[in-house]
């Protein structure tokens, strides 16, 4: 299978990059020096607007992340608390209690003096410091009297500073280091990992030596997110670019839980050797896995559906947001449902439908609960869709809708598209077979539509995937006249959805024809993406952007990393080449700290009392009153109190450019 053409975007050698990067305004800062444009992308090596200036040199990318030293104080410790228990553990906490001195020299309060001396001992920060997205780590490290150490070999006296997941050690023992720079007291510096020498430098004796540890987010070549550090020791760097972990190692829980990170430490043993001020900054960019909350949850009842469809299940939402002749903001929502609970699959048989429900807002204003329009019957589908008792058994499922809207200059709605997943079988003990069916006009809530005879996309025009699932539309031109791409959750013959494909639809809404089949690209395949999407990846949500000079494309998908754990991830491409997209799409890299959203988040949990949560689908769109503000709407499933089962669909928001 052909997998669409790399993108014109590497990682800068940071490790920083565009993947976790707003939108950024589109006026030069520079004015457009000589080439008359921007420097639209600050990471590809090209000089866009032809200004003399690339990438992150060019003012116009002031802003970007790819270029962002902008630093977030994460920590800062000076030393002079009457109490360093009050932000920091003393390990190892079993065996003789100890307290460290802390001399002033030169005017500068350092800490040091680790007694006893039958250990090694360390302070170690009560918060953990986040640094998945970048960060750095400065000290001033000094030793004052050799005593019989030299430069050339450890000694068993020496302080430094620490990087670690541990909070204690045991007696006798270092702490587990992911990164660790050392002075020992003949003047010996030591950069190690696990204890194991990295990098060497030396250093007088009396003076201070400054140390500065960069650390940035990057792939390793399986395309897993890792975290590599720089070291640099009296201005002179002697480690680049090594790679401390993969960042699914990091800690995850208390300060850390939504950008992971590491405990800092300053240990040592014995004395004459001291650590000075420490300071953790992070770097401080945009961050999709940060959303604001909004207050209007929605349900079933609330979007007035019947319950004899929606009685025991609603999710996999679609949304859709547009301009009406008034200038109100205008929500289209399509979600699907059941009357019997989907727990019961697979070995039963359910049924869903889709439903259709409108509502109208102010400009910048929340949607409300207790006003919406609503098809209440189903819109597509059967009403009871699912009949346990076999009374309904040529009902065929519709699922997993997607709306696109297509707009027009002042945002006004022109055309909604619907696609959804439809069962087709010529067997009634045949289920769970879906092709893809795409559908214009939609109208309101009330207008329902009828299945037509064939389905726009199907298995049979596909042989390596069972089933067609989750579709999604992106136009391939700003007004879709040369028409789209379908994005699709291919089912293999195992039954797993394992790849997210895409096929071209014409504006005509029929197959576009490459050879003998459909075509179609391979755009993302779970066992390229790295543990979080080990076992399957299913319902992208693409968003594309038509930007000066170029295409940006997100796509949030579900990924799980074990079977039926779901969560939001999220992948993102640029290119240059416009004219390319009927043809190609370009190859989306993954989020380097996937997922954004499990069922741990908080916004997840929000709510749910002591009772779990899970993630069942997510709708993305831009809002038509604001671009660069996206309306996420995250299906989750709570098991009750008193036994069974609800379901909600929860708003948020993000801003993906600077207000």
């Amino acid at each position: 299978m052909k997998r669409g053409w790399l993108p014109l975007v590497a990682f800068l050698a940071s490790g920083c990059s565009w993947l976790n990067a707003p939108d950024r305004d589109l006026i030069a800062r520079d004015g457009g020096v000589d080439g008359g444009g921007i420097e639209l992308f600050c990471d590809d090596g090209l000089d866009d607007d032809d200004d003399m200036a690339v990438d992150c040199a060019d003012s116009d990318c002031a802003e970007e992340p790819a270029c962002c030293e902008r630093e977030s104080s994460t920590l800062s410790e000076e030393w002079g608390a009457a109490d360093l228990r009050d932000g920091w553990t003393f390990a190892p906490s079993s065996g003789e209690p100890w307290t460290p001195m802390r001399p002033s020299l030169d005017g500068k309060t350092f800490v040091g003096g680790f007694f006893p001396d039958d250990s090694p001992r360390a302070l170690v920060s009560r918060d953990c410091v986040s640094v998945a997205f970048g960060g750095w780590v400065r000290t001033t490290l000094r030793t004052t009297d050799p005593m019989g150490c030299d430069s050339e070999a450890p000694c068993d006296r020496y302080a430094g500073v620490v990087l670690t997941a541990a909070t204690d050690s045991a007696p006798g023992n270092k702490l587990q280091d992911e990164l660790g720079v050392t002075l020992h007291a003949g003047g010996l510096i030591l950069v190690t990992q696990a204890d194991v020498e990295l990098a060497r430098a030396t250093a007088g004796i009396d003076e201070d030596v400054d140390v500065e540890i960069e650390l940035r987010p990057g792939l390793d070549d399986r395309n897993r997110p890792v975290l590599r550090a720089s070291v640099t020791v009296a201005a002179s760097q002697v480690l680049d670019g090594f790679m401390v972990g993969s960042i699914d190692t990091l800690v995850t829980t208390g300060d850390c839980a939504d950008i992971p990170g590491l405990h800092l430490a300053a240990q040592g043993r014995g004395g004459d050797v001291y650590v000075g001020s420490l300071l953790a900054a992070k770097q401080d960019c945009a961050n999709p896995s940060q959303f604001d909350e909004q207050s209007a949850i929605l349900s079933a009842a609330s979007l007035d559906f019947q319950p004899s469809w929606v009685e025991a299940y609603v999710g996999s939402p679609a949304l859709a947001s547009s301009r009406n002749s008034v200038s109100d903001v205008q929500w289209d929502l399509i979600v699907e449902g059941s009357n019997d609970p989907p727990e019961l699959e697979p070995t039963t048989h359910i049924g869903y439908a889709l439903g259709h429900a409108r509502v109208a807002t102010d400009e910048g204003e929340n949607w409300p609960l207790d006003t919406w329009e609503s098809s209440a019957s189903p819109k597509v589908g059967d009403d009871p869709p699912s009949c346990l008792d076999g009374s309904c058994s040529a009902n065929r499922s519709v699922r997993e809708p997607h709306l696109l809207a297509e707009l027009n200059q002042q945002q006004e709605l022109r055309d909604l598209v619907l696609s959804f997943a439809r069962e087709v079988v010529t067997d009634p003990s045949e289920r769970d077979r879906f092709g893809i069916q795409i559908v214009r006009p939609v109208g309101g809530p009330a207008t329902g539509l009828s299945l037509p005879g064939f389905p726009t996309l199907s298995p049979a025009d596909i042989p390596e995937c069972i089933s067609l699932r989750d579709p999604a539309l992106i136009p391939v031109d700003p007004e879709a006249l040369q028409g789209y791409w379908l994005l699709f959750t291919c089912v293999d013959g195992g039954g797993a959805p394992t790849e997210i494909h895409a096929a071209r639809i014409s504006r005509a809404l029929e197959v576009i024809r490459e050879g003998n089949g459909p075509m179609r690209r391979v755009v993302l395949v779970a066992s390229e993406l790295g543990p979080f999407a080990a076992a399957g990846i299913r319902s992208a949500e693409p968003v594309i952007s038509f930007e000066q000079d170029g295409i940006r494309l997100r796509i949030w998908f579900l990924a799980q990393a074990t079977p039926g754990d779901w969560a939001v991830a999220l992948a993102e491409a640029r290119t240059h080449e416009t004219s390319m997209l009927p043809f190609e799409l370009p190859e989306p890299l993954p989020f380097l700290v996937n997922p954004i959203l499990d069922n741990s988040s908080s916004l997840v949990r929000s709510g749910c009392l002591d009772q779990e949560c899970s993630i069942t689908g997510i709708a993305v769109s831009p809002r038509a009153d604001d671009p660069s503000r996206l309306r996420f709407l995250l299906a989750r499933r709570l098991n009750l109190p008193g036994g069974g089962r609800t379901d909600q669909l929860v708003p948020l928001e993000q801003t993906w450019s600077k207000p």
